[in-house]
């Protein structure tokens, strides 16, 4: 965790190789732990936060193959613990997130039909966490950035009416959660957002 923290620091300062080597030393320490500890999920899943952030300061220092790679193991930890416990939230939208990080790194390699194919395997997965959780207005959020990250490859796709119809979806999702929280600058932020991608 010290040098995961570290790390995010160097990030921030630029140091993009001091970095990559915190956060490899990070991973190392996880991966041991959890081969001593293999039927512990939170030894596994924190061997994906290591890969997630090894991929990030990846993707900012232009190793977008590395970084894929990266994801895609985080993903398939996250996978795998998703299986293993099906009712928890928490491993799901984890799934979710690896999935959009890979579609991310797909998207700048100009993979848009590998990319749209996670974007969408996301979203599925959160519209389902949403359904089961319809109070939850981070859930609801999850899914409005779903939405708006699909949109975005299908313009860049050239399918400009698909994105249309998927702005216009995140754009409602975000209308109701700024009437729901009129208070929250961040819910009306995010209306403001799908209303620029939309009129774009």
């Amino acid at each position: 965790m010290s040098l995961d923290e570290l790390g995010d620091v160097l990030v921030q300062s630029g140091d993009l190789a001091g970095a990559r080597k915190r956060f490899a030393e990070s991973l190392e320490i996880r991966e041991s732990l959890a081969r001593a500890n293999p039927s512990s999920a939170r030894a596994q899943r924190d061997v994906s936060v290591s890969l997630e952030k090894l991929g990030g300061v990846l993707v900012k220092s232009g190793d977008l193959a590395g970084a894929r790679t990266r994801f895609a193991e985080s993903l398939e930890i996250a996978r795998s613990l998703a299986r293993a416990n099906p009712s928890s939230a928490q491993a799901q939208r984890d799934v979710s997130i690896y999935l959009e990080k890979l579609g991310d790194v797909l998207v700048k390699s100009g993979d848009l039909a590998g990319a749209r194919k996670r974007f969408a395997e996301s979203l599925e997965i959160r519209e389902s966490l949403a359904r089961a959780n319809p109070s939850s207005a981070e859930a609801q959020r999850d899914v409005s950035i779903s939405l708006e990250r699909l949109g975005d490859v299908l313009v860049k796709s050239g399918d400009l009416a698909g994105a249309r119809t998927r702005f216009a979806e995140s754009l409602e999702i975000r209308e109701s959660l700024a009437r729901a929280n009129p208070s929250s600058a961040e819910a009306q932020r995010d209306v403001s957002i799908s209303l620029e991608r939309l009129g774009d």
